[in-house]
C-alpha cells in the first residue's frame, strides 16, 4: 500500500490519549472507542479521565484532522443520518438518559452495541 502520510503526523498529535503510537500504529487499548464501544468494564480506567473531551461513544479526531479526508464527499444515505430528537439533545438530557429514550434514539443504530448501561458509564465518566 503506499504511504500517503509522509512526514504528516496530525493524526498522531492530535490524538487525546496518544493512542496512535506511530504512523499506522494503534494502541487499542487507548483508543477512545474501544474505550467508549468495546471495553465492557463497569468502569472507565481512570487514566483517561479528563481525556476523553465530550466523546461518550467512538471518536474521530484521527479522521477529523487527517488532510486527506478532505477529499471524501457526504453520504447521501438518508438511513445514517442521526435521529431528529438526537440535534435537539442538551447536555442535561445526556445525563437524564433513561433507557426508553436510549432505545427510541438508537433504535437501527450503532449505538446500541454499547447498550443503554454503557453509554450512560460513558455519558457519567465525561462529567
Amino acid at each position: 500500500m503506499k504511504d500517503y502520510c509522509g512526514t504528516c503526523t496530525k493524526c498522531i498529535d492530535d490524538c487525546p490519549t496518544d493512542a496512535i503510537v506511530a504512523p499506522y500504529v494503534v494502541d487499542g487499548s487507548k483508543c477512545i472507542s474501544y474505550l467508549t464501544i468495546e471495553l465492557k468494564d463497569e468502569l472507565l480506567p481512570s487514566e483517561f479521565r479528563g481525556k476523553m473531551d465530550n466523546w461518550a461513544f467512538g471518536c474521530d479526531i484521527c479522521q477529523d484532522v487527517c488532510p486527506w479526508n478532505r477529499f471524501s464527499t457526504p453520504h447521501k444515505e438518508s438511513r445514517f443520518n442521526p435521529h431528529e430528537n438526537l440535534l435537539k439533545m442538551n447536555k442535561a438530557d445526556w445525563h437524564d438518559l433513561t433507557e426508553e429514550v436510549f432505545q427510541e434514539l438508537f433504535r437501527k443504530s450503532a449505538v446500541k452495541r454499547t447498550k443503554f448501561d454503557g453509554l450512560k458509564r460513558n455519558i457519567d465518566f465525561l462529567k
